[in-house]
């Protein structure tokens, strides 16, 4: 069907006309908003991966025996911490040592993935308490 000038004019009232203007409007920010979700990328937020770990005291153990063990159960979780999970940046492992009733934290270890990928050594990023000896019966 082939319209002639004459029934454009007379369809296009200022009604007609403002709708027409606002529905075109509407469709392209749309059509704009579609393209841009498809073809940005998804934002990702790393992020602080916390990890608490409980040890209890061997028989006749020591106290630096203790650290020693947390120690290496801190190096292994904070491997496992960012193995497990792709989008941690950062891993927090706190050891707390358990005597009996009484615990305390004995070994914290705040690391980042990129420091941990060049020194992955315990020693380096934890937190030692020394005063936890006494909290938790040493």
């Amino acid at each position: 069907m082939i319209l002639d000038l004459p029934d454009v004019v007379r369809f296009l009232t200022p009604m007609n006309f403002r709708a027409s203007v606002v529905l075109s409007l509407l469709a392209c920010g749309t059509t704009v908003w579609g393209i841009d979700a498809m073809v940005a990328p998804i934002a990702v937020q790393a992020y602080t991966s916390r990890i608490e770990v409980m040890l209890d005291r061997a028989p006749n153990e020591t106290y630096d025996g203790l650290v020693r063990r947390a120690e290496l159960v801190a190096r292994t979780a904070a491997q496992r911490g960012f193995d497990r999970d792709l989008l941690a940046s950062e891993v927090s492992v706190v050891v707390v040592g358990r005597n009996g009733g009484m615990a305390a934290p004995v070994v914290t270890l705040w690391v980042s993935r990129s420091q941990w990928q060049s020194r992955p050594e315990t020693r380096r990023w934890a937190t030692y308490y020394r005063n936890a000896a006494p909290l938790i019966g040493f």
